[in-house]
């Protein structure tokens, strides 16, 4: 008898182990988007099943470690893709220290916690230096999120997205940056990798970025998903030529009209100013540590480095902002003469000085949910009008 046909048949009847197709998918960061709300849904509405994608099973929630972090785990129908979905800030004390923990250390050191050692590597350059708070809630999580994947790869899955949403996408990019110097002792080399982070701060400096980058976001295998009115991904307080905070403050210093100064000097000037910035984050970091060890126990981090050019991991696919009505601070201005000859209209009878109008929905373009329709309507536009909600109202969060 021949055995061929018996073994080709067998080797079908296996199970498939899917691959991640490298670059950005719109379906991929639709779905991974409505995961990250999950969150949001269990804690306003008591069940996430509204916003869940079909395809995908939520098997295991972490315990909250550390600075309040935990993770989810979702596996697909086919169970040949999982998910590891972070949770984004809470409103805990520590949850939000850790977001202000924001000196670098380098991106390969040890964090000390009593009688026990977290020896991390994030990146090969030894310039490379990493957010201290991020790696510090990591170092809670890791040796369960070591666990999941083992436990994943028992049944025969090593898809693997990495995905969060602010905090959580920070925690999602310093993951698979942890993961891929791992050896293999502690981790299957058949698993791949792919991260998705939505609404995300920075996490390393500009040499942990470009490696990062060169690593992971060129070959299509991280990517960031921003909304320019976001003010998160803007942070932390950073000094670099690619960021928000030395970008303001060139153009406010040397892009006037009629104003000049030559190189050397405008150089010179900006790296004190860098270098103020550095010595205004350890001092804050040093402060934030001493109420994190109160939280937590005492540890030791590794020596901050004297330097603050933060900057992200790659260039971010940015989705459009929000639209939510404006409201007036003061609805006497339409009946005032005087005060409307000051502030000017646009052809659409919206006021030209943006300061007239209320800002408590500037903060709103951060939540997960606007995140959601934003990219529903840049990418599945029938969705997006049949959605009934179109943006996070503040009436869910009583």
């Amino acid at each position: 008898m021949n055995k061929f046909p018996l073994i080709f048949f067998a080797l079908l009847c296996l199970p498939s182990r899917a691959q991640h197709a490298p670059g950005f998918d719109a379906k991929e960061a639709r779905d991974f988007i409505q995961i990250c709300n999950s969150f949001t849904y269990l804690e306003l509405e008591g069940s996430d099943l509204a916003i869940i994608p079909t395809e995908y099973t939520r098997i295991y929630t972490s315990p909250a470690y550390g600075m309040d972090n935990l993770f989810q785990v979702y596996v697909n129908q086919s169970k040949t893709k999982a998910v590891l979905n972070f949770r984004g800030s809470t409103d805990k004390k520590s949850s939000w220290l850790e977001n202000m923990y924001s000196s670098l250390v380098p991106a390969k050191d040890t964090i000390f916690k009593g009688e026990t050692s977290f020896i991390y590597k994030c990146a090969e350059d030894q310039n490379a230096a990493i957010h201290a708070g991020y790696i510090l809630g990591l170092s809670y999580c890791a040796d369960d999120v070591l666990k999941q994947i083992q436990s994943l790869n028992k049944q025969g899955i090593y898809t693997i997205y990495i995905i969060g949403h602010s905090q959580g996408g920070a925690l999602a990019q310093m993951t698979r940056a942890y993961l891929y110097f791992l050896p293999k002792s502690k981790l299957n080399a058949k698993n791949s990798f792919k991260v998705y982070s939505f609404a995300n701060p920075m996490i390393g400096n500009k040499t942990f970025a470009r490696e990062y980058q060169t690593r992971f976001a060129d070959p299509g295998y991280s990517f960031l998903i921003h909304n320019p009115e976001d003010i998160v991904p803007k942070m932390p307080v950073s000094y670099n030529d690619s960021t928000f905070w030395k970008s303001n403050l060139q153009t406010m210093l040397f892009d006037r009209e009629n104003f000049s100064l030559k190189g050397s000097m405008k150089e010179g000037l900006l790296s004190l100013m860098g270098t103020k910035v550095s010595g205004f984050n350890n001092k804050i970091s040093n402060n934030v540590q001493g109420e994190l060890v109160k939280l937590l126990g005492d540890f030791k981090m590794p020596i901050y480095r004297k330097e603050s050019n933060f900057m992200h991991t790659s260039s971010p696919i940015l989705l459009p902002p929000t639209e939510y009505p404006l409201e007036l601070k003061d609805s006497s201005i339409l009946l005032n003469d005087s005060l409307m000859r000051v502030y000017k209209r646009d052809p659409d009878g919206v006021f030209e000085d943006k300061s007239v109008y209320k800002r408590d929905k500037v903060l709103l373009q951060h939540k997960p949910y606007n995140y959601y329709t934003a990219l529903l309507k840049s990418y599945f536009t029938s969705d997006y009008e049949r959605l009934k909600d179109k943006y996070f109202v503040i009436p869910r969060e009583q």
